[in-house]
């Protein structure tokens, strides 16, 4: 069989047996391999000495689709190492260009940028500007994907700037996607910093909302250019962005269709990664919908096909899009295992040094052009040898197929920027909170056992030697009264002696008492059901509920009602007063008893759902997860 090989390698070239190696597809198999590998010993001392590189990378591109990355990547390297022997520059840049993108999907970006910026600067020198632009889009992409929008979005600029130069659509589509993507992504950026600042509020949405449509504009001009240039594989990636988008804009029943047509497209193409997107993509639609059954199904068939073919950034934004699944449907325990894997993945990507090597090594590169002079001038384009057509149209289907990754910008990447800013802020919240509560324990003590028991004495004193009027001891009383009342309030003895249903029900009585309000109660047992942090925390929430209905409500009547399944409490506090309007209601940061409620429920793994409207009253439901 070798023989035969290397009498045909000295007859034909290499779009033979690249159409050879195709045809082997997908390699799985003895028989497949050993084809392969006879195609790759054949060339090895072929005359023409570029055919053995030419082979390597059409092999490894081969072995890329198929999803061998450890295969490909040795293939590939080999093929590096040999066209330096010959000096053969744009097979470097091939090679390298090829090694960006396996690097990249890997998650090793400071590898991924390396090897495209080798690829870049060949290209440059050389004057090709259509090659140069598929690694400027690898380079926009790793930036990207470590979270520096800026750099992504100048190279992109560069994109399009060749494209115009070139008229070519491919091109100009490649640049539009990316625009789209980065739009919806600033705009989500800039909201979640300055969220915070009620004074910005209006403002906030107002920029987001303005990125939105912005970003929607973008993605149907790309869609159309797609369909234009039967671009069916980038068609399908703009399709799970817009997904992405539209579940962003709160048109969840569109997200759905344009997900489920994203499916069929995706299934029609074979395009693992992209069928795992879409997927996800449905997951978060129909949870979005609150059809957590067929979520938890779709959720679970994409991490299987992930997982199944070795994806581990697919793995991870199908773990993301379950971990909140399963957190909305009560089930902790199968989020937390999800979260422990996500966990590990982040570390991995999320290294803060490797984001200053990466700046390290695209300053290297820009000082280098600098040096050299690298002209970009339309007429200096040379003239390359005819290239393999299969070699042409694996590269294009591999940029096609990674263009879809560039939605966990989105699902994955967001979650990386935001979950650190996110945990600090809750473990601040907390932390708070527990130090207040520590806070009224000590004061209570101080009262109860200091100042109360001091008093007590003096009244059996004074009523022992009469040395005293009625008044005197009347008042002595009343103050060892108030004295223990404040004790109660700062800190509920009654709820570790009693438990919580006993605690909210004493403390309905006193409010009843005191106020006049009519207050009815339908409380289950909750004793034995929460840890001791969560009961405080949700006698210290009703507590304030009712609070906010003395204080602000004039309501006359407000319902209480306590709720258990197997998953959680719920709390429901309900009152005839005069509610308020949505805008406080959306900003609980403007009120802070509203705000200190949510911070509590939230610290326990719960949530709470405000309801209200002038005239109306007001509907305040604690979820909590039992512990």
């Amino acid at each position: 069989m070798l023989c035969a090989m290397q009498c045909l390698s000295q007859k034909y070239s290499i779009e033979y047996f690249s159409s050879i190696v195709g045809a082997c597809q997908p390699i799985e198999g003895d028989s497949c391999r050993a084809i392969v590998q006879d195609i790759i010993d054949s060339v090895k001392d072929n005359s023409n000495e570029l055919l053995y590189p030419e082979v390597l990378i059409s092999a490894g591109v081969a072995y890329y689709d198929n999803g061998d990355f450890e295969k490909a990547e040795q293939l590939l390297f080999e093929a590096k190492s040999t066209s330096e022997l010959f000096g053969a520059n744009l097979l470097i840049a091939d090679a390298n260009r090829l090694l960006g993108i396996i690097a990249r999907d890997k998650g090793d970006f400071e590898q991924s940028l390396s090897h495209y910026l080798t690829a870049a600067k060949i290209w440059e020198e050389s004057g090709d500007k259509s090659k140069l632009a598929e690694v400027y889009l690898g380079i926009s992409s790793v930036f990207f994907d470590t979270d520096r929008l800026a750099k992504s979005q100048y190279y992109d600029k560069l994109v399009a700037g060749i494209a115009e130069d070139l008229d070519d659509d491919n091109l100009r589509l490649k640049a539009i996607s990316n625009k789209a993507l980065n739009s919806m992504m600033v705009g989500i950026y800039y909201y979640q910093e300055n969220i915070q600042d009620s004074l910005k509020e209006e403002q906030t949405i107002d920029t987001l909302n303005y990125y939105f449509r912005k970003s929607e504009v973008e993605y149907y001009a790309g869609l159309d250019l797609a369909k234009k240039t039967g671009s069916r594989e980038v068609e399908l990636s703009l399709m799970n962005n817009l997904v992405a988008l539209t579940m962003n804009m709160e048109k969840n029943q569109k997200a759905l269709k344009l997900a489920k047509d994203s499916e069929i497209l995706a299934g029609d193409l074979g395009v693992v990664d992209l069928i795992i997107q879409s997927k996800v993509n449905i997951t978060s639609a129909y949870r979005k919908l609150g059809e957590l059954e067929m979520a938890a199904k779709y959720g679970e068939e994409s991490l299987a096909l992930a997982r199944q073919h070795g994806l581990e950034r697919k793995e991870f934004l199908a773990n993301r899009t379950l971990y909140d699944l399963y957190k909305s449907m009560g089930n902790y325990s199968k989020a937390n295992g999800i979260l422990e894997q996500m966990r590990e993945y982040d570390q991995k990507v999320g290294d803060i040094e490797r984001n200053k090597d990466i700046a390290e090594l695209e300053v290297k590169y820009q000082n280098a052009k600098k040096e050299e002079k690298i002209l970009f001038q339309k007429n200096n384009i040379l003239e390359l040898a005819a290239e393999n057509v299969r070699i042409e149209k694996q590269r294009e289907y591999i940029l096609g197929g990674s263009a879809g990754l560039l939605l966990l910008g989105f699902f994955g990447f967001q979650f990386i920027r935001i979950k650190k800013d996110r945990n600090d802020k809750m473990a601040f919240a907390e932390a708070l909170i527990f130090t207040q509560e520590e806070e009224r324990k000590r004061i209570g003590r101080d009262l109860h056992d200091g100042i109360g028991q001091s008093l007590l004495l003096l009244k059996k004193q004074v009523m022992t030697t009469n040395e005293t009027t009625e008044a005197n001891r009347k008042l002595i009383t009343e103050t060892l009264e108030e004295v223990r009342a404040i004790s109660r309030d700062l800190h509920p003895f009654q709820l570790k002696q009693f438990g919580l249903k006993a605690a909210i029900i004493d403390m309905l009585s006193k409010v009843e008492k005191s106020s006049g309000i009519f207050i009815s109660k339908e409380l289950a047992d909750t004793d034995g059901r929460l840890s001791e942090k969560s009961e405080i925390h949700v006698f210290r929430s009703v507590q304030e509920a009712l609070n906010n209905v003395v204080k602000h409500s004039q309501a006359t009547a407000v319902k209480v009602v306590c709720e258990i399944d197997e998953r959680e409490i719920l709390i429901t506090v309900k009152d005839n007063g005069k509610g308020f309007d949505n805008k406080v209601k959306n900003s609980p940061a403007k009120n802070l008893g509203l705000r200190t409620m949510s911070e509590r429920i939230a610290s326990i793994g719960g949530k709470i759902n405000i309801s209200s409207a002038p005239s109306k009253g007001t509907t305040i439901e604690m979820h909590v997860p039992i512990s």
